[in-house]
């Protein structure tokens, strides 16, 4: 199996895959939850189901890809979630995915997880601090 492949069983999971995994981080590790107080881990699984679609582009992300992921990267910073939390949270939906995976699960994937994510969260690092978003009208002139 590769990295497209297991993005698309966990795509294509009724039960949805990922669930399971806020608790697994909490629980591991408790600092995560300031962050999340008041979300509904329910949705919050969901948008990061999504955001594996850009994942599985990995290593040639398209560029609307990395777009997004240079936005999440803003709004993580916004929210004050340092950089040194990223491995910790990687290693834990590395481990959600295996289990998810099963016996399908090799040494290749999840280093193909791992360098995905890790990819993914050096972009998130990277991105700009401050979105400006600038309107322009037709009838401005």
């Amino acid at each position: 199996m590769e990295l497209d492949e297991s993005v698309e069983a966990i795509l294509s999971d009724e039960s949805n895959a990922l669930d399971g995994f806020y608790e697994r981080l909490f629980q591991r590790y408790p600092e995560f939850k300031y962050f999340f107080a008041g979300a509904n881990v329910k949705r919050q699984t969901a948008m990061l189901t999504m955001a594996l679609l850009a994942v599985k582009q990995y290593p040639a992300l398209r560029r609307s890809s990395k777009d997004y992921l240079e936005v999440l990267g803003t709004k993580h910073h916004g929210l004050g979630i340092a950089n040194e939390l990223f491995p910790k949270f990687i290693e834990v939906l590395v481990e959600t995915i295996a289990e998810f995976h099963g016996n399908d699960w090799n040494a290749a994937l999840d280093k193909q997880w791992t360098d995905a994510l890790n990819y993914a969260a050096a972009i998130m690092h990277q991105s700009p601090h401050e979105l400006v978003f600038r309107v322009t009208s037709a009838s401005s002139s």
